[in-house]
Order: structure tokens, then C-alpha cells, then sequence
């Protein structure tokens, strides 16, 4: 189902993409890692902050502009 998730997004060529899934959290098209610790990460999107709090946070995976976060994610926050 991620899959068709994925291709989808990749055919609407949407400025980003986030999903949550088995205390991971995975986003798309970030341009920026701003802060890293194990309780906060901070990442630039093209019009916003995103901001991931909670506990023993790792970066899983990360490429050019998509990054695998897991951890316990206790708050997502979008800021302007």
C-alpha cells in the first residue's frame, strides 16, 4: 500500500510528503536537517519548520532529500 502511496505522490509531484508508521516517521522533499538529537529533530521544508519530539529519535535512513526518522514520536509540530 506504501507503494502505491509513494508512486501516487511521485506522479502529483506534491513539495512534499510525510507518513507515520510504526514509530517511524518518514518524509519527503525536506531540504534541510536543522537540529538532531535523540529527543528533537528539526527539519526545513520548502514552506515550513517540521519539528519531531520524543524519545531515542535516529535517523534510520536519509538521502538526498528523504529521511527515515524512528523512535518513539510523542509530537509533530508544522511551523510557519
Amino acid at each position: 500500500m506504501r507503494i502505491i502511496k509513494n508512486l501516487t505522490n511521485f506522479l502529483k509531484d506534491q513539495d512534499y510528503y510525510i507518513d507515520i508508521f510504526n514509530n517511524c516517521l518518514h518524509v519527503y522533499s525536506y531540504e534541510n536537517l536543522i537540529s538532531l538529537s535523540d529527543k528533537l529533530i528539526e527539519l526545513k521544508l520548502k514552506e515550513f519548520t517540521l519539528q519531531i519530539s520524543g524519545e531515542n529519535l535516529i535517523i534510520e535512513t536519509m538521502d538526498n532529500h528523504e529521511i527515515l526518522i524512528k523512535g518513539l514520536l510523542n509530537d509533530v509540530r508544522f511551523i510557519r
